[in-house]
């Protein structure tokens, strides 16, 4: 049994593929297995893994299946997947070179479900944002990325990514964070993600947004079943992921349908969201949050718009 399984979901990225894998060859920690899952690329990618394929075969495992997303794509990996502990590495981001080594002995000494690492977004006109993903005080706030963490595959279980959608990291995450895993973090910079114009942070597409409500849904019926539901939470996540990120990333698009897409993320709020301000989670949030929610439950998303860039630009 190898100590780390690395999964890696490739579609079109070929400019950027051989960074990826380098990064993961070339690993300190030798005892990991790499599988590379081809989801149908158009373009150069299964050429560049053959020829890495055929220079590390005991290294690298590699598999061609029919486009489905990259959600269907880590699941296919999870089939085949036999490490200890699970890596998702998207195929346009590259690793420190000692990530697995430093998270996998961390994760054997304190017998952790997961170990989370720092992570920093590269954007294409040269700037760069860390993300401090280690500091937290509540675990509902830990970052959803699947990406700057490696998972006990005994957590995993049975849980997969939802396929087609967006956020499927989150829902696949929130998740696993909803069965009390033992979590430790390691405050280095390990991950590197390569930021671009077609990410679901970074575009236009207001629709696909939608999705945010299917996955808030799926995970509530999630938890009813495994009776781990805490209204609480939910409503956290609804204020959090919907009324403030979900709105004001729409507000930010030129889409033609970003109206009626923020109408439906306000209609949902307030459905679920009733009284808000009296639940727990709500003393903790700061006050900045709370008055650009307040904007967004109201329909007033442009002035909040409008004060966030106004403090951008002075930060």
């Amino acid at each position: 049994m190898p100590k780390v399984s690395v999964i890696v979901p490739v579609y079109n990225v070929e400019k950027y593929l051989n960074k990826c894998i380098d990064s993961l060859i070339n690993q300190s920690l030798k005892d990991i297995e790499i599988i590379i899952v081809n989801d149908s690329s158009p373009d150069n990618c299964q050429a560049i893994i053959d020829t890495y394929q055929k220079n590390y075969p005991n290294l690298i495992k590699s598999f061609i299946k029919e486009n489905g997303g990259q959600g269907s794509a880590r699941n296919y990996g999870l089939d085949y997947a036999s490490g200890e502990y699970i890596s998702f590495v998207d195929s346009d981001d590259w690793l420190d070179l000692n990530m697995l080594e430093k998270m996998y002995n961390l994760a054997i000494k304190d017998n952790s479900d997961i170990v989370i690492c720092d992570m920093m977004d590269y954007y294409e006109d040269g700037s760069k944002k860390f993300f401090n993903c280690t500091k937290y005080d509540s675990v509902y706030k830990v970052t959803p990325s699947a990406c700057n963490k490696i998972f006990k595959r005994e957590i995993i279980n049975n849980i997969r990514f939802l396929n087609g959608l967006w956020y499927e990291d989150f829902n696949f995450t929130t998740k696993i964070l909803l069965n009390n895993p033992k979590i430790s973090t390691i405050s280095n910079l390990y991950y590197n993600c390569h930021s671009r114009k077609v990410s679901t942070m970074n575009n236009n597409n207001a629709i696909k947004n939608l999705d945010i409500i299917t996955i808030i849904e799926d995970l509530k019926d999630y938890a009813y079943k495994n009776n781990l539901f805490n209204d609480n939470l939910f409503e956290y996540l609804i204020f959090d992921h919907i009324l403030i990120t979900s709105i004001n990333r729409v507000t930010n698009q030129k889409s033609k349908d970003k109206n009626k897409v923020i109408r439906e993320l306000r209609n949902y709020c307030k459905k679920n969201l009733k009284n808000y301000k009296t639940k727990d989670f709500y003393k903790s949030i700061p006050v900045q949050r709370k008055f650009v929610a307040s904007l967004n439950y109201h329909g007033l998303n442009n002035i909040s718009k409008l004060l966030l860039n106004i403090k951008s630009h002075i930060s």
